[in-house]
């Protein structure tokens, strides 16, 4: 597919390495025709692109017919705004921040019939000061406050709406990356009976930052399409998943809350076959053909309007609920604080769980409605294992040796080799490559140690006036030469270097002595805590299906890469239980459809998507059964074994949830199907998957 490029600036090592510190993936014209076109372009009086880029997506909207009086762009990069303007000299192409007020007011309007835009993917925490852009690119704390203050000027908006939207600017998350402000930007410029189009990643479907987005949606919005690109193909250079979606503005309602149970959006499905060199649907055979993407938004509008399944090699088509989309939303919304500040609170409140479209198509098929509950509910909790900040010095590859564990360090330390007691370090499970065959994980195996230096001080931070000196153990001498090594190295970049004590993550183990505590020193991790000695462990970014682990006795720690549950003491629920449960088809068919694809096909399975897992409901019987099956999984490691104990598992599993052997069966098709999707990703394969619209 086509895409726009840009001499590169004098100084940049390239335009590509320019373009990603800027978070620019320009979209091309091809897949903006489609965008334009499902969002009826062509009627719209006023269109405005606020991330314009080099303006594909305003030429997008010209090429399928729009004639608007007004059209507009705003860019922050010269380089494209420039290109902008030379290639749309009917448009009013303005330089400057989309979240500057000032930039805001230079507009003509500030209500439009059309926004469409294509948000930068990139953290503004990320954004570098070699960007070579003439304007300062915003930070997070400029990007709200600039939202905030073009609240007053805004047309679209009447007091109520700027008052919520207000909440809901102060309310996303911090963490959250530039798409989402942009989101309620773009949302605040559509007037009502207008539309909003936009290119976003696909993780805003299940991320709990995004979840302020869905709510705005469900709110002030009617969501008429989601298109997704099977098999990440619409941006080469992106490492993320992207969806395209149109929704129509509609007056506010009194709540998010309030759903018509019968309403549905159109959810498609576009695969890489259907792509032509000029589209990425010129595959797909229409009827006329003069204008493919006008004439397939025209069929898609009539999949909408019918609620109609559509089912071929090359598009699929299908209505979701807006009642089930509703309810996930407030199951993530409801763990924020902004909901509750917003004023959604009382009895029409979820039971906090997340069910997958797949997931309510196979419970209706199955003809069953089972009750569910979170993990939380059931006295099990969910977390992160330890993020150390600098696995480099507090992580190393070790075994042991007369007693004794032989660490060998690597990184800025590499080279470095010490012998230390068990005192001062811990086994731990720091990746995937460390995993077993099997399903435990145990110090026995460990290949990878943490430096758990929490008692012992270096000897020179042991004065004899220091009046906690007696609190710490002197640090055995060959750890403490590691320990100066690493205060001497360098754990930045050759151009950016820094100290192991400065890292973000490293200088809040700092603290003084105060109030009869002892100082902390930078050599210290933090106290440990159940997050970070599990009963179980999932990676959360998987090729395959996430395979749950057994941590025996909780003796291993475990990094951040892993996400992590452990039983609470009044729990009904045994680590043992937890594994056979964690490993059964329903829990492996809800992780593959209800986790987050990354764009080269790997699943990411968050702490926020374990804490609205739907639990069924077990009785205790079948909870015996779960704990004597998890004991003999965690024991074993020949597959036709395992695959017994397995079947016992999903038949208890089945039987809690309501469903019999085919229906398992089903649930094993759905987690299948769901990593055959992700395996194509990034592939321009799917020749074979020929198909028209009928």
């Amino acid at each position: 597919m086509k895409q726009s490029h840009q001499p590169p600036l004098a100084g940049c090592a390239s335009e590509a390495e320019r373009r990603k510190r800027l978070g620019q993936y320009f979209t091309g014209v091809g897949l903006g025709r489609i965008l334009a076109a499902l969002a009826q372009a062509e009627k719209a009086e006023s269109i405005v692109d606020p991330m314009a880029g080099t303006g594909d997506l305003l030429a997008a909207c010209l090429e399928i017919g729009a004639a608007p009086a007004s059209i507009a762009g705003i860019e922050i990069d010269r380089v494209a705004r420039d290109a902008c303007a030379n290639r749309l000299p009917q448009a009013d192409c303005i330089l400057g921040s989309a979240f500057d007020p000032d930039t805001i007011s230079r507009l003509r309007k500030t209500d439009w019939d059309l926004v469409i835009g294509n948000p930068p993917y990139v953290r503004y925490q990320s954004f570098s000061e070699k960007a070579a852009v003439e304007h300062v690119l915003p930070t997070a704390t400029q990007v709200r406050t600039g939202l905030l203050r073009a609240l007053p000027n805004l047309s679209a908006l009447d007091a109520e709406d700027k008052r919520l939207f207000a909440h809901l600017i102060n309310g996303y998350s911090g963490l959250s990356d530039l798409a989402v402000p942009s989101w309620i930007l773009c949302a605040s410029l559509v007037k009502t009976g207008g539309r909003l189009a936009l290119v976003v990643p696909e993780a805003w479907l299940t991320r709990d930052y995004a979840t302020i987005v869905h709510y705005l949606l469900f709110r002030w919005f009617e969501i008429e399409f989601i298109v997704e690109d099977e098999h990440a193909s619409w941006f080469d250079d992106a490492q993320v998943k992207t969806t395209l979606i149109v929704a129509r503005r509609v007056k506010r309602r009194a709540s998010a809350l309030v759903r018509a149970d019968s309403s549905t959006y159109c959810h498609i499905l576009i695969s890489s076959a259907a792509a032509s060199t000029e589209s990425p649907i010129g595959r797909i055979a229409l009827a006329g053909g003069s204008r493919p993407e006008r004439d397939f938004a025209k069929q898609a509008q009539s999949w909408r309007r019918d609620g109609a399944r559509h089912l071929s090699g090359l598009v699929r088509a299908r209505p979701v609920s807006l009642k089930l989309a509703y309810r996930n939303m407030v199951a993530a919304a409801s763990r924020q604080k902004w909901f509750a500040v917003i004023g959604e609170t009382g009895s029409q409140m979820s039971q906090s769980i997340h069910i997958s479209y797949e997931i309510d198509d196979w419970l209706a098929r199955q003809g069953i409605a089972p009750s569910f509950a979170t993990f939380e509910s059931q006295g099990v909790a969910v977390g992160q294992g330890l993020r150390t900040g600098a696995n480099s010095f507090f992580y190393a590859d070790g075994a042991r040796s007369s007693g004794r564990i032989v660490l060998s360090f690597s990184g800025p330390l590499a080279g470095l080799t010490a012998w230390v007691p068990d005192s001062v370090a811990r086994p731990v499970i720091r990746r995937q490559s460390e995993l077993p065959a099997g399903f435990a994980v145990s110090p026995e195996f460990a290949t990878g140690w943490a430096l758990d230096l929490r008692q012992h001080a270096l000897p020179e931070d042991l004065g004899e006036a220091d009046m906690f000196s007696s609190v710490y153990e002197c640090m055995p001498e060959s750890i403490a030469a590691v320990v100066r090594a690493a205060g001497r190295a360098n754990f930045g970049t050759d151009t950016k270097p820094q100290k192991v004590w400065n890292l973000t993550a490293v200088s809040p183990n700092i603290r003084p002595a105060a109030r009869g505590m002892p100082p902390r020193h930078w050599y210290m991790l933090p106290d440990f805590v159940a997050r970070h000695l599990p009963d179980i462990l999932l990676a959360r970014v998987n090729s395959s299906t996430p395979r749950a682990y057994l941590n025996k006795a909780r003796q291993c720690l475990i990094d951040a890469n892993f996400s992590t549950m452990w039983t609470l003491p009044l729990s009904k629920w045994s680590a043992a239980a937890l594994l056979a449960f964690m490993n059964s088809a329903w829990a492996q068919a809800v992780i593959e459809t209800s986790g987050a694809v990354m764009g080269g096909g790997a699943l990411k399975v968050e702490a926020t998507h374990l804490r609205r897992f739907p639990v069924p409901a077990f009785d205790e019987e079948q909870l015996c059964k779960l704990s004597r099956y998890g004991d003999e999984l965690a024991v074993m490691e020949e597959y036709a074994e395992v695959e017994t104990v397995l079947n016992n598992i999903n038949a208890v599993v089945g039987e809690a949830v309501g469903c019999d052997r085919e229906g398992i069966k089903e649930l094993q098709r759905i987690a299948r199907a769901g990593q055959e999707r992700r395996s194509k990703h990034n592939t321009k394969k799917g020749a074979r998957d020929c198909g028209e619209i009928c």
